[in-house]
């Protein structure tokens, strides 16, 4: 049994046991006999309930009962009234000296309350979070990335960038120069600036001083020449093509313009070749230089080779 089933019939043996004595001082000497009867079903339920009760206390229970209907015959004679009758069944009896309670509804309850399983105390219940809330990471885990610790998007990816101080710079080839003249000295020494027509000539004989000029592979004296007059709005005049180029004329001033053995003749580090300008191919630092002779050369101390 339960212990709601328990309680209800330990209270409803209380009430039936109750209801016989009321029923007892009511029919007086004419029911006891059934009260009897009701005493001693009341006292077989109370054992069948055992849980409570042992067997010691529904015996004594008996003999109460039957003391109680005896001594409840005597005082019915003595009281008038069915109050003092419930007094006297209330009312412990003695015996040997002892003195023998019935057990009321409270001691019925506190039996049923002992034999109840002991709940468990408020101290007892697991507080929610002590014991089973997981263990909280210790300061010994590995710590988080800080904002600084964050890869940067692009930075171990990218090629780091040269200092100012480390610029790699691939050398630029040397550009490949020649230096160029062109002189008619030995026309304005002879006078013929003073002749009618040769009044533009320069009265120094200078027409184009020493001026450094690039070149390309392969480039030849007369490369370099036209390249030179073209750039400085020179006048130039020539005839053939190739190794047979001939200059006729620099500046307007032509062959034979100085006599019969007048013309223009070019020398390639101070040397006079004897071949023509589209033959000589010019090399780095080459000095080229165009002068005008009165006398074959001779007036400009020419050295052919």
């Amino acid at each position: 049994m339960n212990k709601k089933k328990i309680s209800i019939v330990a209270v409803s043996a209380v009430v039936i046991v109750s209801l016989g004595l009321g029923f007892n001082s009511i029919f007086k000497k004419a029911n006891t006999l059934e009260t009897d009867n009701n005493d001693t079903v009341v006292s077989d339920q109370s054992i069948e309930t055992g849980d409570e009760l042992n067997t010691e206390e529904a015996k004594v229970d008996k003999t109460e009962t039957k003391k109680e209907n005896k001594e409840n015959k005597k005082n019915e004679d003595t009281t008038d009234s069915s109050g003092n009758s419930n007094k006297n069944s209330s009312k412990s009896t003695k015996t040997d000296g002892t003195e023998t309670k019935k057990p009321n509804n409270e001691e019925v309850e506190k039996a049923d309350n002992s034999s109840e399983k002991p709940k468990p105390s408020n101290n007892e219940k697991p507080k929610p979070g002590n014991s089973s809330e997981k263990p909280k990471p210790s300061n010994n885990e590995k710590p988080k990335p800080s904002n600084n610790e964050k890869p940067k998007p692009g930075n171990s990816s990218t090629k780091p960038k040269p200092e100012n101080n480390q610029t790699i710079t691939s050398p630029k080839p040397e550009n490949k120069t020649v230096t160029i003249a062109i002189s008619c000295k030995t026309a304005i020494n002879n006078g013929l600036n003073k002749k009618p027509g040769f009044s533009h000539l320069p009265s120094n004989g200078i027409i184009l001083q020493n001026m450094k000029v690039e070149f390309n592979e392969g480039d030849t004296v007369f490369d370099i020449l036209v390249k030179v007059t073209r750039k400085k709005g020179i006048h130039m005049e020539y005839r053939g093509s190739g190794s047979n180029t001939y200059i006729e004329g620099i500046n307007n001033l032509y062959e034979f313009d100085g006599g019969s053995n007048s013309g223009w003749m070019y020398s390639v580090n101070g040397v006079y070749p004897n071949y023509g300008v589209g033959a000589y191919k010019v090399k780095s630092s080459d000095v080229i230089k165009f002068n005008y002779t009165c006398n074959l050369g001779a007036d400009l101390g020419a050295r052919a080779n």
